[in-house]
């Protein structure tokens, strides 16, 4: 049984590689462009409702789980511009925040300053991370990756849980309809099919299940709609898309008119279905 066990798992591990490849940036130096792109627009949006709801459900789902802020130390890999780290050092936690963007970290800076608020901040990709050197291991109440593309295959996630001698929180999409102009420009102008299906949550859930853990699991639907102008719009889709690749400048000015062209008052309506999903546990918990 253990031994079909073992089997099981080396061959989930195995779909879980090859499924990373799809869409995702590999070169560290592109994903922090990428993210030192988005950066602005990321933080502007932080105290959204939609954001901030989102960030109360989360603190909830920790709650639930038995996470106490107040005297814990929490690892908040993917920090982005503090979406979760914020409000964990607000409710008394020590916390250290890790992300590979220097724009994302720029903005989080921002705002410890602007609250004194105690928060560790580190520049690291947790690819190459080493735990040891950084003083990890073992070391955190929590650590969270909240939709970051930090943890992008086994190795990475077992990092995640080795520097957690209580809880570990994880997030991820479990299907994203992506909005019509994506579509559009994948099959009309690149003759690729629409990316629909990101199965990010199911793999890192299976390994919990597989290994022995007991994960508490919360499945969220929502549509994401949202207004830009078509120029930033259209930048955006060739940054999103485009990544880990090079768009010649006759691909990118098709994108640009496909924009301007579905933006008759200069503003781009963009709508996705989203279903995501996040769930804790124990890392001793089996």
């Amino acid at each position: 049984m253990e031994l079909q066990n073992k089997d099981d798992i080396n061959i989930l591990i195995e779909c879980w590689n090859k499924a990373t490849g799809n869409g995702l940036i590999h070169d560290e130096g592109r994903m922090a462009d990428f993210w030192n792109k988005r950066s602005d627009n990321y933080a502007n949006n932080i105290e959204k409702d939609k954001r901030k709801k989102r960030t109360d459900e989360i603190l909830e789902f920790l709650e639930e789980a038995g996470f106490k802020p107040e005297g814990s130390r929490v690892l908040d890999i993917g920090c982005g511009p503090g979406t979760l780290s914020l409000p964990l050092s607000r409710l008394g936690a020590e916390v250290t925040a890790l992300d590979i963007s220097s724009g994302m970290l720029n903005r989080l800076k921002d705002a410890i300053k602007n609250e004194s608020l105690p928060v560790d901040v580190i520049e690291c990709s947790w690819w190459t991370a080493d735990i040891d050197e950084l003083g990890f291991r073992n070391e955190f109440d929590l650590v969270i990756a909240s939709m970051t593309p930090g943890i992008k295959d086994v190795e990475n996630f077992n990092m995640m849980m080795a520097c957690s001698k209580n809880l570990c929180y994880y997030s991820n999409f479990l299907r994203r309809v992506e909005d019509k102009a994506y579509r559009d420009i994948r099959s009309s102008i690149l003759g690729e099919k629409s990316e629909n299906n990101m199965n990010g949550i199911i793999y890192p859930f299976m390994y919990l299940y597989l290994s022995g853990y007991s994960p508490s699991l919360k499945i969220n639907h929502s549509e994401w709609k949202d207004e830009t102008n078509w120029k930033e719009a259209a930048e955006q889709a060739i940054g999103f898309i485009g990544r880990g690749r090079d768009f010649d400048d006759e691909t990118k000015e098709k994108i640009m008119n496909y924009y301007q062209n579905a933006s008759p008052d200069g503003n781009y309506r963009s709508e996705s279905d989203v279903y995501t999903g996040m769930m804790v546990w124990e890392v001793n918990g089996r």
